[in-house]
C-alpha cells in the first residue's frame, strides 16, 4: 500500500495539476476559497496522476465513479485522499477496501469532545492523558475512525464510536474489520489509514514532488 504526502505547492504546479481535473472537479474547486480549492486541486490532481501510473493511462483520462457518499473510485484500485491546512495525502492498494485521513492538530477541549464523540474507553484514555498530549492523542484517534470510514464508504458520525485504539478494527455499523496504522505526518499534523480485511500490510511513503506533475 502507497501514501504520497503533497505538501503545499507552488501555483505554477496547481495550475498544472488543475489542468488534468475533470468539469465537475474544477465546478467543485472553483467554488472553494482560495486555502481550500489549493488543497483540493492538490489531492485531485496527486490522486489521478498516481492512479493514472497505475493503470497506464494520463491522468486526465481517468474516468471516476463517485460512491454514495462521494468517494472517488476507479476500477482495477483503490484510492483515497484526504486534505487538511494546505496538505493532502493520497493512499493506492490494489484490491482491498481503503482509507486514508489526515488532520491538523485539534486544540479544542479534547476530553469534551472525546466524552461526546467517541467510545468510553477512548475517552478515558483522553482524560488520563496529560493535558499538553491530549491535543495530538485526540487527532490521532480521529484520523484513525475517519480513515475507517473512508474505508468503508459510510458517514462519518456513526463512525466516532467506533472503538480504534487498537490496529485491528471490527466495525459496528457495517460489521466490516480494518486493519489501522498510524502514518508519518508533518509537524502539527496527525495521519492515518485503514484497509479493509485482517491481513497485514505494508505501508510505503513517498513525498510527492514538482517533477511527477503532468
Amino acid at each position: 500500500m502507497h501514501v504520497w504526502l503533497v505538501p503545499d505547492l507552488p501555483d505554477a504546479v496547481l495550475d498544472r495539476l488543475e489542468g488534468v481535473l475533470d468539469p465537475e472537479e474544477r465546478r467543485r474547486a472553483a467554488a472553494l476559497d482560495r486555502p481550500h480549492r489549493r488543497e483540493f486541486v492538490a489531492a485531485h490532481g496527486a490522486a489521478r496522476a498516481v492512479v493514472g501510473r497505475r493503470l497506464g493511462l494520463a491522468p486526465a483520462e481517468v474516468r471516476w465513479r463517485i460512491g454514495a457518499h462521494g468517494k472517488p473510485e476507479v476500477p482495477g484500485v483503490s484510492v483515497s485522499l484526504s486534505r487538511s491546512a494546505g496538505v493532502a495525502m493520497v493512499a493506492l492498494t490494489r484490491d482491498r477496501p481503503l482509507g486514508v485521513d489526515l488532520q491538523r492538530l485539534l486544540h479544542t477541549d479534547a476530553v469534551r469532545t472525546a466524552e461526546r464523540f467517541f467510545a468510553a474507553e477512548e475517552a478515558h484514555r483522553v482524560r488520563a492523558a496529560a493535558a499538553a498530549e491530549r491535543p495530538a492523542l485526540l487527532t490521532r484517534l480521529l484520523t484513525r475512525k475517519e480513515a475507517c470510514v473512508k474505508a468503508s464508504g459510510g458517514r462519518l458520525f456513526p463512525g466516532l464510536r467506533r472503538p480504534v485504539l487498537d490496529r485491528d478494527v471490527v466495525g459496528e455499523a457495517d460489521g466490516g474489520r480494518y486493519r489501522v496504522r498510524d502514518l508519518t505526518a508533518p509537524a502539527g499534523f496527525a495521519a492515518a489509514v485503514a484497509v479493509g480485511g485482517a491481513a497485514p500490510y505494508r505501508v510505503r511513503a513517498h513525498r510527492w514532488h514538482e517533477r511527477e506533475t503532468p
